[in-house]
C-alpha cells in the first residue's frame, strides 16, 4: 500500500474524522499499516489530526508540488495524467527531453521545486528560489511542421495569462514571443525545445517558469512575483492544476486548426504590439513599430522607412525598457 491510498481516503472526507478501522476495512489492510502510512504522510508535511474515538482527519497539505496533489481532481484528458515531481533537478526540460526520447506519452509533466541549471531562451539562465514558484515541463507530440513550433509557444503563453487571471484576477501581458510581464517587470517565461527531423516533429518539450511566491530579493533585477503583485501568497498546487487545464484547452485549439482564436487572445494580451521595439536577428538589428503577429505567430515590425519585416525568431527588446 502507498501513502496516496490513505491520503485519497482522507481527502474524500472533506476534513471530517474517519476511524482507522474504517480506513483499514476500505483499503483491505491492517490498522497498524494505516498508522504507518499516516506517519509517512506526516513526515512529508501533511497535517493530520488524530482524536481518540473519532479517528483521523486531514487538516492541511504541505506547500509542495507533489504529483498526487497536482493530479487530484485535475480533470484533464492527457496533460498531467502522468506527473513526475522532484525536489531538485538540473533542469525539468532536460528530464522531460530524456523521457521524450524514451517514448513517453503526450502530456507527461515534470515539476521541480528547484533547478540547478535552469535556463531560458537564447542561453540565458532562469533563476528561481527553492519551493516558491512553478517550474514545469510538458511533453507534447503535435502534428506540426518544425517551422510551426512558434505557434505552440504563443499558445502556451496565452494559457499562462489565462491561468493568472483566473487565480489572481490580475491582467498581465505577453512580451513577444514568450515572456510574461506586469508593469514592465518579468513574472514568467516559456522555453520550447524539440526533437525533430526536416519534415516532422518527434516531440516538443515546453518549459514554463512562473514567479508565484518569491520575494523581490530572491529574483533577478527587473523581475517580480504574483505574491508581490497581489500582496498575498499563491496556492501553488491550485495554480499548477489550473495551468495544466488551460494548457490542454489551448493546445487542443492549436491541434484542431483553431489557431486564429489563439492569435486573437494573444493580441488581446500583447504588450509588444503597438510598441517601438528593436529585434536582433542573426547579428542584424531591426528597429521600428511592432504591428502584431500573423496567422503563423510571426511578429511584424514596420521600420521608419515604411518597410515591414517578419520576425520568426530572435530577441525583441521594447525600447521603453532602456529608459527604465
Amino acid at each position: 500500500m502507498k501513502e496516496c491510498a490513505v491520503l485519497d481516503f482522507l481527502r474524500q472526507q472533506a476534513k471530517a474524522y474517519v476511524s482507522g478501522e474504517e480506513i483499514s476495512k476500505k483499503l483491505g489492510v491492517s490498522r497498524s499499516a494505516v498508522w504507518k502510512e499516516i506517519q509517512a504522510l506526516r513526515r512529508l508535511g501533511y497535517e493530520i489530526e488524530a482524536q481518540p474515538h473519532l479517528g483521523y482527519r486531514l487538516l492541511t497539505i504541505p506547500d509542495k508540488l507533489f504529483a498526487d496533489e497536482l493530479s487530484a481532481d485535475l480533470g484533464t484528458k492527457f496533460i498531467g495524467r502522468e506527473i513526475y515531481s522532484y525536489d531538485e533537478l538540473d533542469s525539468t526540460n532536460d528530464a522531460a527531453f530524456g523521457l521524450g526520447e524514451k517514448g513517453a506519452k503526450e502530456g507527461v509533466c515534470i515539476f521541480a521545486e528547484y533547478q540547478k541549471k535552469g535556463r531560458g531562451r537564447l542561453g540565458r539562465s532562469w533563476v528561481s528560489p527553492k519551493g516558491k514558484n512553478i517550474i514545469l515541463s510538458v511533453i507534447l507530440r503535435p502534428v506540426l511542421l518544425p517551422h510551426e513550433v512558434s505557434k505552440l509557444t504563443l499558445a502556451c503563453a496565452v494559457s499562462v495569462i489565462k491561468t493568472i487571471k483566473k487565480i489572481t484576477g490580475k491582467n498581465l501581458g505577453i512580451k513577444w514571443p514568450n515572456d510574461i510581464y506586469y508593469e514592465n517587470k518579468k513574472v514568467g517565461g516559456i522555453l520550447t525545445e524539440m526533437s525533430a527531423e526536416s519534415d516532422r516533429i518527434n516531440f516538443i518539450v515546453v518549459g514554463i517558469g512562473i514567479n508565484l511566491n518569491a520575494e523581490p530579493g530572491e529574483l533577478p533585477p527587473g523581475s517580480t512575483s504574483l505574491k508581490k503583485i497581489t500582496t498575498r501568497a499563491i496556492d501553488r498546487i491550485g495554480f499548477g492544476r489550473e495551468l495544466l487545464r488551460e494548457l490542454e484547452k489551448d493546445y487542443l485549439k492549436l491541434t484542431n486548426n483553431r489557431f486564429d482564436e489563439l492569435v486573437k487572445d494573444w493580441e488581446a494580451f500583447s504588450i509588444t504590439s503597438g510598441q517601438r521595439v528593436v529585434a536582433t536577428l542573426f547579428g542584424r538589428k531591426i528597429e521600428g513599430l511592432a504591428v502584431g503577429i500573423d496567422k503563423e505567430g510571426a511578429l511584424w515590425i514596420r521600420q521608419d522607412n515604411g518597410f515591414q519585416e517578419r520576425i520568426v525568431a530572435g530577441d525583441v527588446e521594447h525600447l521603453w525598457s532602456k529608459n527604465k
